[in-house]
């Protein structure tokens, strides 16, 4: 009937039979719980549950009877066990047979924390073993409480679980009973009572986190309060650090009490101990002290370096320095104490106290991890170098230092002091760069700026040297000249190399402190004085090349433009071979005082190739008188007429086109001034290059010319057509013309003259007359082609025949009497 039972029905699963045994099996289960055990076995090998009726055992009634006979010292043992469970101990104790582990406070005014011991226990019990450490917590037996003697110790703390009920005695008794019936059960009874013990255990747990705040009381040197008595005044959720909506927990809020209390143990060990403005723990320590050394070297500065470069003193402003740090002022005097040149040992800066190492324990009780922070800030600042198994560590070092593990740093070897200032090489190093040697003695003295004032003379040196290097593989070149070729700027690559290296290796010393471990000598530095002296010859010729370099591009550019017969070219290639030839002589450092007297010879021709320019672009081009004749003479009616009797067959159309395209070339340009040619040598209007316009005639001739030769042309192509006209075959074509159509003709043969404007009529009344006969163009280069002798002179004779026989062939096949032989 299960089977169709809706609930199992509901599930959704495609396999019901399945369903309904797993829900089948739950319910077994929970019956077996309830009964805890009794009247019901499984069997795993088949799965199935079956009734056993001799399987009678009353578990919580025996473990009430357990519980009735259990003594205090017993209850206590399993207090300890739910108190472990809350104070998240681990199994293994710091002792073998004690309840004692290694614990750690905070001490919240200074945001460290603090190594101690807690202990489940009076201070009677704790093992002498233990060695000693800056506090102790005991939680005192509630049952079965031992006699001791408090001290009254500034370094103890006792909680005693005062405020118990019902439900906690009966949690507790229930909890030891179900773990002693545990221990001498097996098998199913064993599970059953340990699975109980859990529950009694939860609820134990559950209780103690309800209670803590009032169930306890705290005794600290013979005073005795509850838990919110001792933190009246101040915030627990601040001083645990938990946020608004987090709820303490009860390890957090034992330890916050335990660290009011605690406080002033922890100001009178260590009453110089450093303010961190971030929370240091144990587990945070090694990485906020790498933080550090990764600030000092340079590297990014977290917010947690920060707090611990502040905390520890050694930040003036943003800049790293120790100079204000009773820190490091405490490992100065102990370098101070020692003779010059000898080492100081770890062992004279760190202490062992109790098997834990600390320097100055008594006041300042500052960890390893610290130590090795003041240190670096004093390899920063050049005044120690730190030495390590294998390596050694000066202020050109730091980025190592911060690269090396803390284990293997806080076990440094010692301390030695550093090298004297190397004055001579710092005054000789400041004066090569062009620097007052006297920075040198400021550096000495600790002052950050002529080390930064250093740094950018480097820099810029070493900018210099690249170019420079840059320089002479590709050469300086002026007006054609290589001015390096012949010098000794062209041997020193290998100088200039040693140079920049040397430079490049000065940006190391970015400190006084590690200028204080400069290890050039002065002459080492004076060495590199010819490469600096190179640069400044490099840069004035770098210099000259810039002051005149686009005059003298200037200048070539004018002399492809000129013809090369011009006497201003002339003059240019005297004056460059005059320049260049004193270049070649002069000293590199004479090149300021004869900048002057050449950039006034370049001035100079450049003048006059610009008098000379403007009065060949005046000659060459129309101005705006001969622009309007030219204009005129494109709109003539004479060009007109010719133009209309060029559709006559007979007439030497390409003379007229040859007219056209001179006058269409002639260039009309009058926007040139003096200010266009100072930026190029060619008009930016019309690109006029004398070299490449070889006529000999001005522009205004050209117009002169070009109008009578109009003139010319019209009378030619009249006289032409005249001539035509009066041949026998043009009378006889006249007479079969219209009447309206030879009038005109014959008005025209009689006055000798052109009717103006030509008709279109008259010009087609010519085409027809002058239809019949045949045009023969003949070319002038065709002509002396023909005419030209290969062997030598030729008679009257053979150059008559030669030019019948080139006639001969032109006709041929043609009238010869139709025939009008046209010149082009």
């Amino acid at each position: 009937l299960c089977l169709f039972d809706p609930l199992i029905a509901e599930l959704g699963s495609d396999e019901p039979d399945k369903d309904l045994q797993t829900h089948v099996e739950t319910v077994l289960r929970e019956i077996h719980k309830t009964v805890s055990g009794q009247f019901i076995s499984f069997n795993a090998d088949n799965r199935q549950f079956y009734l056993d009726l001799q399987k009678t055992d009353d578990f919580d009634a025996l473990i009430d009877k357990r519980a009735e006979s259990l003594g205090q010292a017993q209850l206590d043992r399993f207090y300890y066990e739910a108190l472990k469970r809350v104070m998240e101990c681990q199994d293994v104790t710091y002792v073998t047979g004690y309840k004692i582990w290694q614990h750690e406070l905070v001490w919240q005014e200074h945001k460290a924390a603090r190594t101690g011991y807690l202990f489940f226990g009076a201070p009677n019990e704790r093992s002498t073993a233990v060695p000693q450490r800056d506090f102790y917590i005991y939680f005192i037996q509630p049952n079965d409480p031992p006699r001791f003697r408090d001290d009254k110790v500034n370094d103890e703390v006792f909680f005693r679980l005062k405020g118990t009920d019902e439900e906690f005695l009966t949690a507790l008794k229930s909890y030891a009973a179900a773990l002693d019936l545990a221990g001498s059960s097996s098998g199913h009874a064993k599970a059953t009572y340990e699975a109980k013990a859990n529950g009694f255990l939860k609820n134990l747990v559950q209780w103690l986190q309800k209670h803590m705040a009032d169930a306890f009381e705290v005794t600290y040197q013979g005073r005795t309060k509850s838990m919110n008595e001792w933190a009246k005044g101040k915030s627990i959720r601040d001083l645990s650090g938990i946020s608004p909506h987090e709820t303490i927990n009860f390890r957090d809020l034992v330890n916050t009490i335990a660290g009011i209390c605690l406080a002033p143990n922890f100001e009178n060990l260590a009453p110089e101990h450093p303010f961190f403005s971030a929370l240091i723990t144990g587990s945070n320590r090694t990485q906020a002290a790498e933080d550090a050394l990764r600030a000092i070297a340079g590297q990014n500065r977290t917010k947690q370096a920060t707090a611990v470069l502040d905390a520890l003193e050694l930040l003036d402003g943003e800049k790293v320095s120790p100079y204000k740090s009773k820190y490091a002022k405490f490992i100065q005097g102990a370098v101070a104490a020692k003779g010059h040149g000898q080492v100081i040992n770890r062992s004279e800066i760190i202490q062992d106290e109790h098997g834990v190492e600390y320097m100055n324990p008594g006041v300042a009780r500052l960890e390893p991890e610290w130590v090795v922070v003041i240190l670096a800030a004093l390899v920063y600042s050049g005044d120690i170098v730190l030495s390590i198994p294998g390596r050694k560590f000066d202020a050109t070092g730091l980025p190592q230092l911060a690269a090396t593990g803390m284990e293997e740093l806080v076990r440094f070897k010692h301390l030695e002091q550093p090298k004297e200032w190397n004055l001579p090489a710092l005054k000789a190093l400041f004066e090569l760069l062009g620097m007052t040697p006297g920075m040198a003695q400021l550096v000495t003295q600790g002052k950050d700026e002529p080390v930064q004032n250093l740094q950018q003379a480097v820099g810029k040196i070493v900018k210099r040297l690249v170019m420079t290097q840059q320089t002479l593989r590709e050469g300086l070149s002026f007006w054609g000249l290589d001015l390096l070729a012949g010098t000794d700027l062209a041997s020193q690559a290998s100088g200039l190399d040693e140079a920049k290296a040397f430079f490049e290796s000065l940006q190391a010393y970015s400190s006084p402190g590690k200028l204080k471990n400069f290890r050039y000598s002065s002459s080492e530095v004076l060495a590199h004085e010819k490469a600096v002296k190179a640069l400044d010859e490099l840069d004035a010729l770098r210099a000259f090349i810039m002051d005149h370099s686009p005059t003298a591009s200037w200048l070539s550019t004018a002399e492809a433009v000129l013809p090369a017969d011009h006497d201003w070219v002339d003059r240019m290639k005297t004056t460059r071979k005059d320049v260049l030839e004193a270049l070649k002589q002069a000293d590199l450092s004479e090149l300021t005082s004869q900048s002057q007297s050449i950039e006034a010879k370049l001035q100079q021709l450049k003048k006059e190739y610009i008098v000379a320019y403007i009065g060949l672009h005046t000659k060459a081009r129309l101005g705006v008188n001969d622009d309007k004749r030219k204009a005129g003479l494109l709109n003539d009616q004479r060009l007109q007429t010719l133009l209309k009797l060029a559709g006559i067959d007979l007439m030497p159309r390409q003379q007229l086109t040859d007219y056209q395209n001179r006058l269409a070339g002639l260039k009309s340009c009058f926007a040139l001034t003096e200010q266009n040619l100072d930026a190029s040598p060619i008009c930016p209007h019309c690109g006029f290059r004398p070299s490449l316009e070889n006529s000999t005639v001005g522009g205004a001739q050209m117009i002169e010319q070009m109008d009578a030769q109009l003139d010319t042309m019209v009378e030619n192509w009249t006289a032409t057509i005249l001539g035509n006209l009066e041949d026998p075959i043009t009378r006889s074509n006249m007479d079969l013309l219209k009447i309206d159509d030879r009038e005109p003709l014959e008005a025209f043969i009689k006055s000798k003259e052109l009717p103006v404007p030509l008709d279109s009529n008259v010009v087609h009344a010519l085409k027809e007359v002058l239809s019949g006969l045949v045009k023969v163009p003949v070319k002038a280069v065709e002509l002396q082609h023909a005419l030209q002798v290969t062997g030598g002179p030729a008679t009257p004779m053979e150059m008559k025949k030669r030019f019948e026989e080139y006639i001969d062939q032109l006709t041929k096949g043609k009238d010869p009497a139709k025939v009008r032989i046209v010149m082009e």
